[in-house]
């Protein structure tokens, strides 16, 4: 269990770059000298960064093994937050942001994938849960955590911190991650990448679920960036009061994990699946009645975040479990494929939340574009429940034929 291990050190930091600093993001900019507007791109840029290698990674660990891969970007990962004690620019500061977001490259498209490979359904998704329920507690103490010390520590020795822990991550993952890859002397051939891509992107059950993935967590991902904005700039918060206004939003996603972890027989069951999607709506709608009734206070916009977060924190590990093994396609290339939708949803639901935010109509535009991604969800997994039936059915025939 020490790899688990050193992939929750991994992630844990790799979500501590966004989640330890993001109360003083503000100060950050201002001490860059650069615009505030410029304050959501350093979540983008992160995101915009795990999209960058997804198409080489996957296939790559396919072919030549899962561990060589993922210790080159925990390694990556760890010297690109040192190399924050150099930073003297915006410019420079948003290019050691974009090399950190590479780390959702290996994590998501190789490190997962060889938890999944290693153990069966049920079991992946609870180890999955039990995961993410720690991990995530980056984003409920990291805000905490950030504002109280950028009080007397430098931005820049935060990211030092987390570079450290990255090398603890890569020398973990050094001693004791296993290969769950059998080389098959498979060259990287460009031809040969493109087509297995193809494949995957054109597969019903790849595509709908990685777009539920994507819509799932959109409202999530773009809060994480624009709240900073929201309730420091605009709302007069103290960096102080903002961090905690993130625990509870972080905090249902730990409570849903868990849930998914201990008490959850069949995680894969649809009546479970659709349990979920009530606690996600009651979510939606008490950010938009509640700050259509009360639009001065912010108490909605986190009560209705976190409702959400509890609901769509119960789905995610079912998706993502049945995105990638619901077909024969390799599962490195699939895996990337999922990523490469999710993030580039991510990265530009960013950038079109935020000009709502800034031109199309401030709290409430940018709530409502969080609904239209609920229903979305809705829609999309309807149809993956479906499209996992038929093939599982499809699975199952030649075995009745013998």
């Amino acid at each position: 269990m020490l790899f688990p291990l050193a992939m929750i050190i991994y992630d844990f930091s790799a979500y501590l770059t966004t989640d330890l600093i993001q109360p003083g993001i503000i100060n950050i900019i201002n001490e860059l000298q650069a615009d505030v507007t410029l304050a959501p791109a350093s979540v983008s840029l992160y995101m915009a960064g795990g999209l960058a290698l997804q198409w080489l990674l996957g296939p790559l660990s396919d072919r030549i093994g899962r561990r060589p891969v993922l210790l080159a970007g925990a390694l990556i990962f760890a010297l690109s937050c040192l190399g924050m004690l150099f930073v003297s620019s915006i410019e420079q500061y948003f290019v050691a942001r974009f090399i950190q977001g590479t780390s959702v490259c290996f994590i998501s498209t190789v490190g997962y994938v060889s938890i999944q490979e290693a153990f069966g359904e049920t079991d992946s998704i609870r180890i999955m849960a039990v995961l993410t329920s720690i991990v995530l507690l980056a984003p409920v103490i990291g805000p905490v955590a950030g504002a109280a010390l950028m009080t007397f520590i430098h931005w820049k020795l935060l990211f030092a911190i987390i570079g450290a822990l990255g090398l603890v991550a890569w020398g973990l993952l050094m001693l004791k991650m296993p290969e769950t890859v059998i080389s098959q002397g498979r060259g990287f051939k460009p031809g040969e990448v493109l087509s297995d891509f193809i494949a995957a992107f054109r597969h019903p059950v790849v595509l709908t679920g990685s777009l539920a993935v994507a819509f799932g967590n959109l409202p999530i991902i773009t809060w994480v960036a624009l709240s900073p904005v929201i309730l420091i700039e605009h709302g007069g918060m103290s960096p102080g009061t903002y961090a905690w206004t993130q625990v509870p939003v972080f905090s249902g996603i730990i409570i849903a994990s868990a849930i998914v972890a201990n008490f959850i027989k069949d995680p894969t069951s649809p009546r479970f699946i659709w349990c979920t999607v009530p606690i996600q709506l009651a979510g939606l709608l008490t950010l938009l009645v509640g700050n259509l009734l009360s639009p001065h206070i912010w108490l909605w916009s986190v009560l209705g975040t976190s409702l959400y977060a509890l609901g769509i924190g119960l789905l995610y590990p079912v998706l993502f479990r049945f995105t990638l093994f619901s077909h024969n396609l390799p599962k490195g290339t699939v895996s990337a494929t999922l990523n490469i939708l999710a993030l580039s949803a991510f990265a530009l639901s960013i950038e079109a939340t935020r000009w709502l935010y800034f031109h199309g109509g401030g709290r409430m535009a940018f709530h409502c574009a969080a609904l239209v991604a609920g229903f979305a969800v809705i829609i999309l997994v309807s149809r993956l429940l479906k499209l996992r039936q038929q093939y599982q059915g499809l699975a199952s025939q030649p075995a009745n034929n013998v």
